[in-house]
């Protein structure tokens, strides 16, 4: 019984400094962009020349979408602290691997909204407009 409970007794201790951080998404690089362009694009609209019909698009996007990423965001920092109660209980493999799958299809989604979102500005800016918004996105 004894080597049962030092187990469990070190798995929680390593585990509980690194899973705690997964409360924040900030700290979990879940909300990490693949690339700055909104943010960047917000801050600069006169620099990059945007027109009225572009500068009502950006604040219609940054309205919206920022809402949508947080909300994928936070049910995949809850799905990884499920994923950490079902390790430090011992949750049957197959009860692990589905949140696994779970983390792993939202992550991919997380990934497809910053994508979605580089092609959205594509279609909106001009290919002057964008090449002037990637430049300032990979300065910063």
């Amino acid at each position: 019984m004894k080597p049962l409970y030092y187990a469990t007794a070190l798995v929680t201790a390593l585990a509980g400094p690194a899973l705690s951080q997964q409360s924040n998404p900030a700290k979990t690089g879940l909300s990490e962009p693949v690339i700055r362009l909104t943010a960047t694009l917000n801050k600069n609209q006169d620099v990059i020349g945007l027109d009225a019909a572009q500068k009502e698009d950006v604040k219609n996007w940054v309205a919206t979408m920022p809402a949508h990423r947080k909300a994928l965001e936070d049910e995949t920092v809850a799905l990884r602290a499920e994923m950490k109660a079902a390790i430090v209980s011992g949750a049957p493999v197959e009860a692990r691997q589905a949140l696994a799958d779970k983390i792993g299809a939202n992550e991919v989604k997380l990934v497809m909204m910053r994508s979605n979102c580089t092609d959205h500005w594509r279609e909106v800016l001009s290919p002057d407009q964008f090449s002037k918004l990637i430049e300032l996105a990979s300065a910063m």
